[in-house]
C-alpha cells in the first residue's frame, strides 16, 4: 500500500527591497533563487515601486529603494522561511552593520498567514508593515482585498500610511 502524505502550504506575504547596485536587476535575480528555494512557490509578485530611503535623522542623501511584495505558498515554518529569507539577503552580499543602512537586498516577512507572534528573531506581522507605503500599495496591487492581522484592511492603511511611492521607471 502506497502512503500519501498532505503537505499544505500556508500563505506568507514577502517585501523585498534593494537601493544599491542595480536595483531591479538584484530583485529579478533574487526572484529567481527565490523561485528555486525547497518548500515555497511564488504564488504573485507586484510591479516594482520605487521610494525614497527611510532612516531617522536622516538629510535625504541614501539612494532610493526599488520594492516588490511576493505573495508564497510554503511548507516552511515562520522561522525556517527567515532562514530562506537571510540566506537570500546573504546570497547578494547584504551587511547588517547599520540598522536602516543601505541595502543590497532586504527580505522581509511581512505576514505568515494570519500567524500573530513575537519571539527572539521574527515578530509577526512585520510591526512596521502596517506604517509602510512602499509595502501596502503594492500589496494592495496584487490582494485588493487583503488583511493584516492585527491592523484591518491593507487598502485602508495604504489610504493613510505616509510616504511617497511611486511605479519604477528604469
Amino acid at each position: 500500500m502506497t502512503e500519501f502524505h498532505l503537505v499544505v502550504e500556508r500563505e506568507a506575504v514577502l517585501s523585498f527591497g534593494a537601493n544599491l547596485g542595480d536595483r531591479a536587476a538584484t530583485i529579478e535575480r533574487a526572484m529567481l533563487l527565490l523561485e528555486r528555494m525547497d518548500g515555497i512557490r511564488v504564488r504573485a509578485k507586484s510591479d516594482l515601486w520605487e521610494s525614497p530611503a527611510w532612516k531617522p535623522d536622516s538629510v535625504g542623501d541614501a539612494p532610493d529603494y526599488v520594492n516588490t511584495i511576493v505573495i508564497i505558498g510554503t511548507t516552511l515554518s515562520p522561522d525556517e522561511l527567515l532562514q530562506a529569507a537571510n540566506a537570500l539577503e546573504d546570497a547578494f552580499g547584504r551587511t547588517r552593520s547599520e540598522r536602516y543602512g543601505d541595502r543590497t537586498l532586504d527580505v522581509d516577512i511581512i505576514a505568515f498567514e494570519g500567524v500573530q507572534q513575537t519571539t527572539e528573531r521574527l515578530t509577526l506581522p512585520h510591526p512596521l508593515a502596517h506604517t509602510r507605503q512602499f509595502v501596502l500599495q503594492p500589496w494592495v496591487e496584487l490582494q485588493p482585498d487583503a488583511q493584516l492581522a492585527g491592523h484591518g484592511s491593507v487598502a485602508e492603511l495604504a489610504d493613510y500610511a505616509d510616504g511617497d511611492v511611486w511605479r519604477y521607471r528604469p
